[in-house]
């Protein structure tokens, strides 16, 4: 539990990390906060390259942000997943617990590693998934991921930039720019071949709100920088 705007919560963000003060690792060293704690526990099995660090805290800033919200996320999957093998002895997969939920009560029996020191903590993340307007909320987005034609996206767990890069390495180390990278993630994966033509038809993409979304960025980039450039 931390507190951070004066409210006292779970760490559900990073920002939570840089908040809670005095951690101490298990080699007894002091950090001024727990993001300093994780930040320095990953040097200690990896290095940066001379001349890169400040590169390099950009990345972990920006990876570590999202790994955060993901792992409150998968918290969730995985009590369910757990619950059931455990007290129900029935198998279920990760598709399957996303539109499961389960009650208080046996939420609680299954807190994850990483907070079964801490069971207040574990509570008061429990009640927040059970509280109705959270439920709603919860519906209501897979709803509107159910709605859409195809799937969002074939990045998988990579950044736009690391999409880039795979695409780059793939494809004889040639330049990818954001928004082609953008595009060509809505058609397939980082693969050999795969280009981006703006008179791809809106069928070539994911869904075809994708088809409008680059078409209406090029017409403002246009009016912006003129008729002959090239947002791509």
């Amino acid at each position: 539990m931390v507190t951070l705007g004066g409210v006292t919560e779970p760490a559900y963000t990073w920002a939570h990390y840089a908040a809670a003060p005095d951690a101490r690792d298990r080699e007894g060293r002091v950090f001024p906060n727990r993001a300093e704690w994780v930040k320095a526990e990953l040097w200690d099995f990896f290095r940066c390259e001379p001349g890169l660090e400040a590169r390099a805290a950009a990345v972990i800033d920006k990876a570590a942000k999202k790994l955060v919200k993901d792992m409150h996320y998968e918290a969730r999957v995985q009590a369910v997943i757990k619950f059931h093998a455990e007290h129900l002895g029935a198998k279920v997969t990760k598709k399957d617990a996303r539109t499961i939920s389960l009650t208080r009560e046996q939420y609680l029996k299954v807190p994850p590693g990483w907070c079964a020191g801490d069971l207040p903590c574990w509570f008061v993340i429990v009640d927040k998934w059970c509280a109705p307007e959270w439920e709603e909320s919860h519906n209501a987005c897979r709803e509107r991921r159910l709605l859409m034609p195809g799937a969002p996206h074939h990045q998988g767990n990579l950044s736009l930039t690391g999409f880039a890069a795979r695409w780059s390495a793939k494809n004889d180390g040639q330049p990818l720019s954001q928004f082609k990278a953008y595009a060509l993630a809505h058609k397939s994966k980082a693969m050999h071949g795969v280009a981006y033509d703006p008179n791809d038809p809106a069928s070539a993409y994911t869904n075809e709100n994708v088809k409008a979304r680059l078409d209406g960025y090029t017409s403002m980039a246009k009016e912006v920088h003129g008729p002959d450039f090239d947002p791509s």
